[in-house]
């Protein structure tokens, strides 16, 4: 069927507005419903969905219970509503052609989005955004006995603010509870399969974590981890665990060693999605946004007075390796981060910003920014209340990323966003700042 041959079209409840993808399963299409009715006031905008056509042309059975298993899969988790995993809407046949409706994640995939980042590299802070909510829809999937199979960028869909969905659950499979590690079908795409699967042996959640570090790896690099033209050759990169280096990642070491970690030969020495979120949420990244990371560096680095430069630079956070992770046993350490999760040395930065004003100008400098950022009549009342979030909640990210979302347009979210992690870095520069002149 010529995909644009449907715009205009009514299939079920939906009319058909455009083609946005393809794949080998058919085609999917953007969608609205066609009866639905505008608000009472405010301008209208149907609600979009995404439409899954299945061309069902040369499937065999095996094909058709695959897509049968993903709808059924994607009922059950409706119910549930996890914030990661893409929402099932409805299911239909349009001219015998099965047609799963989704909702629609505007910017796409994350394959896409890699390759649109700047040298194909996605920055440590959204990398850390990003498997955050990846870690946590697997963790979620894993809690179900629901292993996926198939993660991998393409299958990582992207909304609003870099909302993460995991979706395409044509391949996942639920586990057996009494016997979960006897599964052992080589399904899924070859760059992303753990090395159980290429052997064919029996496989378990932690197939998906492999997957999950392979992912996190082309985010770093802007390819695959594996690459090669043939599975042949695939399987013998990854039975010699023939990693390229992450030369092009600018992340700290300990978001390195995590992707390493994940990407452990034996399952057994790999995290479980669980570890891989607990990790990730308590990581502090090395960069807030490349506009802001010199004067936030400069102004959180200089926290602790001169008589307290050397207790603050020689302060460290063990960092234990992971139990069992095939890397050197024992604790390293890292500079302990300060408050705002950046750190570089006092020493570089004492002499350009040392009193407490000198953070207050700073904070007022990006408040002022985000005055201008809002551009409406309320916007300074606006930003008032984003500090209030700032100081009175902290830690809680989702409160935060809420406030600002209610107050900014959604192409401005990104730069607006950066900025308030900026100011809450200076806001606990002065907080810290006040606690230490007070002690004195």
């Amino acid at each position: 069927m010529d995909p644009k041959g449907l715009v205009g079209k009514t299939c079920g409840e939906f009319t058909v507005e455009k083609p946005i993808g393809k794949g080998s399963f058919g085609h999917v299409y953007l969608v609205t419903r066609t009866n639905e009715k505008p608000a009472c006031s405010g301008t209208y905008k149907p609600t979009p969905f995404a439409m899954k056509m299945v061309h069902t042309a040369g499937t065999n059975i095996r094909e058709q219970t695959l897509l049968e298993r993903e709808i059924q899969l994607l009922r059950d988790l409706k119910k549930y509503d996890h914030k990661n995993i893409v929402k099932y809407v409805d299911f239909f046949h349009y001219k015998n052609f099965p047609c799963i409706i989704m909702e629609y994640c505007e910017r796409g995939t994350l394959y896409e989005f890699i390759r649109d980042q700047k040298n194909k590299v996605v920055q440590e802070d959204k990398f850390v955004h990003i498997l955050t909510q990846i870690a946590a829809g697997l963790e979620f999937l894993h809690g179900k006995h629901v292993l996926h199979r198939d993660v991998k960028s393409k299958n990582i869909l992207i909304s609003g603010h870099l909302d993460i969905k995991i979706a395409d659950f044509g391949v996942a499979r639920e586990i057996p509870i009494a016997d979960p590690g006897q599964m052992s079908v080589m399904i899924g795409s070859p760059q992303y399969m753990s090395p159980e699967m290429l052997s064919q042996k029996p496989y378990d959640h932690k197939t998906d974590v492999w997957s999950l570090g392979c992912t996190c790896y082309e985010m770093g690099t802007g390819d695959y981890a594996f690459k090669a033209d043939s599975i042949t050759k695939i399987k013998e990169l990854v039975r010699n665990n023939e990693l390229p280096p992450m030369k092009k990642a600018d992340y700290c070491q300990n978001v390195k060693k995590l992707i390493m970690w994940m990407l452990q030969n034996e399952s057994v020495n790999r995290p479980t999605a669980k570890q891989v979120l607990d990790n990730i949420q308590t990581h502090r990244c090395k960069t807030i946004d490349s506009q802001t990371t010199m004067d936030i560096a400069k102004a959180v680095d200089t926290v602790s007075p001169t008589n307290r430069v050397e207790e603050t630079t020689t302060r460290k956070t063990s960092v234990i390796d992971p139990p069992d992770s095939g890397m050197s046993s024992g604790t390293g350490t890292v500079e302990n981060s300060l408050p705002g999760g950046l750190g570089s040395t006092v020493e570089s930065t004492m002499a350009i910003i040392s009193q407490s004003n000198d953070f207050q100008k700073l904070s007022c400098r990006y408040q002022a920014d985000l005055v201008r950022l809002i551009g409406d009549n309320t916007a300074s009342k606006k930003v008032s209340k984003i500090m209030k979030v700032l100081r009175r909640h902290p830690q809680n990210y989702d409160k935060i990323k809420e406030k600002v979302r209610k107050y900014v347009r959604e192409d401005r979210f990104d730069k607006t966003y950066s900025i308030v992690m900026a100011l809450k870095g200076i806001e606990e520069a002065i907080a810290a700042q006040t606690q230490v002149n007070s002690s004195d």
